[in-house]
């Protein structure tokens, strides 16, 4: 009865998993680099075939590579994620940088 109680959740977060992806992926792509929608892309992907693992547990033609699937697919979206976050950074800095010598050029600092 645990069982199929946790099985319907995992299945019910699988599902909204991928509705959530589909919809970033496609409402929302021009905010993301090529690597955070390519691994969000296997993120939606392989939670949808995960459903059939939950189910079938050892029968499922999807068990092993799926999840394998799942999990560099949230690798690349954070690694994509990271190099866009480190690029905003340096051009964050770099932009405080140049205030700072024109405000001294100018005699304001």
């Amino acid at each position: 009865m645990m069982d199929d109680i946790f099985a319907v959740l995992m299945t019910i977060g699988r599902l909204l998993l991928t509705a959530v992806v589909v919809i970033k992926v496609t409402r929302f792509r021009e905010t993301m680099n090529v690597m955070e929608r390519a691994g969000l892309g296997f993120v939606g992907g392989s939670s949808f075939l995960t459903v059939a693992v939950i189910w079938e547990r050892q029968g499922s033609p999807f068990e092993g590579w799926a999840a394998t699937l799942l999990t560099f697919g949230v690798l690349m979206f954070l690694i994509g994620r990271t190099i866009r976050d480190r690029k905003h950074d340096n051009a964050n800095r770099a932009a405080a940088v140049e205030a700072r010598a024109y405000l001294r050029s100018r005699g304001k600092l």
